[in-house]
């Protein structure tokens, strides 16, 4: 999946990457993969899912469906996370901040999708956390992550900040 993103980013004709970065683009830096930011937990489905506007990167804001929350521990910490669906493609996902934020991964937000393991159980796998296109291009508009969705414990998985060696 790493390489198919880089892939896509370097040759892509939809890459979020500015022309005159492509050919000198090597891949993104991610954190190694650590099954311990693999984790399980429940999702709690509201009862009154709501379209909500969210804030965007421009100052601007974004209709998305506000849609439960996933509660889960990570190291023994219980935390839970506000998750959308979205109103184009019905996926879940989570924009989250966290300690990392502004150092090795990118200030404004990573985001994770989140999957149905069974009936009662749905898998967050950090490992899989992932920029926004507004990382890479600030021409691009992205949703923020909501106030409630910032951890104040580091996640160190994931992809990193687009453009930093920080890995070597």
């Amino acid at each position: 999946v790493r390489s198919a993103k880089d892939s896509l980013l370097r040759y892509g004709t939809d890459s979020p990457l500015p022309a005159t970065q492509r050919a000198d683009f090597a891949g993104l830096y991610y954190f190694p993969v650590d099954l311990r930011f693999r984790l399980a937990g429940e999702l709690h489905i509201y009862g009154r899912r709501q379209q909500i506007q969210v804030s965007a990167t421009d100052g601007t804001s974004m209709a998305m469906e506000r849609f439960g929350r996933f509660v889960a521990q990570l190291e023994g910490k219980p935390f839970w996370l506000e998750v959308h669906r979205s109103l184009e493609n019905n996926e879940l996902s989570i924009m989250f901040k966290d300690a990392t934020n502004g150092q090795s991964t990118y200030s404004g937000g990573r985001y994770a999708a989140l999957s149905r393991l069974d009936n009662l159980t749905y898998i967050l796998d950090f490992n899989t956390a992932y920029n926004p296109y507004c990382a890479y291009d600030p021409a691009y508009v992205c949703p923020l992550p909501p106030a409630q969705n910032y951890l104040t414990f580091e996640i160190l998985a994931g992809e990193q900040t687009y453009g930093a060696n920080l890995a070597h």
